[in-house]
């Protein structure tokens, strides 16, 4: 079926990543889960820290959470890359759910001038304002707006 003026657009998801806390496999661990990853395992596929990539048109996406793993995984999903000529990006804004560094840091691979908006409960971006290092982010580009829960 096409779609047609009174069609209702298809949110679109994309997992970027789906580890817990430092991926699969870890840094430093050698649990058995890790250790098939290390060693190049076919039944474990690495994996980067979650992360969700949502978008309703399928060319401005919405990030959840910000991983810190988030430039590998724009570098792995070609949907969420600059398209055209110069400077551009498809990641229109991120959601945090919270500040613990691993829906947050990945932040900081977005602070290049490139506007997006950063949502967030008032106590989460009061959180990530108090934190000199995302200043790097620079707010008169990247504004911060607060939703309330409920």
């Amino acid at each position: 079926m096409s779609p047609g003026k009174d069609s209702v657009p298809r949110l679109r998801a994309l997992v970027l990543g789906s580890g817990g806390g430092g991926g699969v496999p870890q840094w430093n661990c050698r649990c058995r889960v890790c250790r098939l990853a290390w060693s190049g395992d076919k039944r474990v596929k690495p994996r980067t820290q979650s992360s969700l990539g949502l978008s309703a048109d399928g060319e401005t996406w919405l990030i959840l959470n910000a991983s810190i793993d988030l430039r590998q995984q724009i570098l792995a999903t070609p949907a969420v890359q600059p398209k055209g000529e110069g400077r551009h990006s498809p990641i229109a804004a991120v959601v945090l759910t919270n500040t613990d560094v691993d829906h947050a840091a990945g932040l900081l691979a977005l602070r290049e001038r490139q506007p997006f908006t950063v949502w967030g409960t008032p106590a989460t971006l009061d959180s990530i304002s108090v934190n000199r290092i995302f200043d790097v982010v620079a707010r008169d580009i990247v504004p911060r707006r607060a939703v309330k829960l409920g």
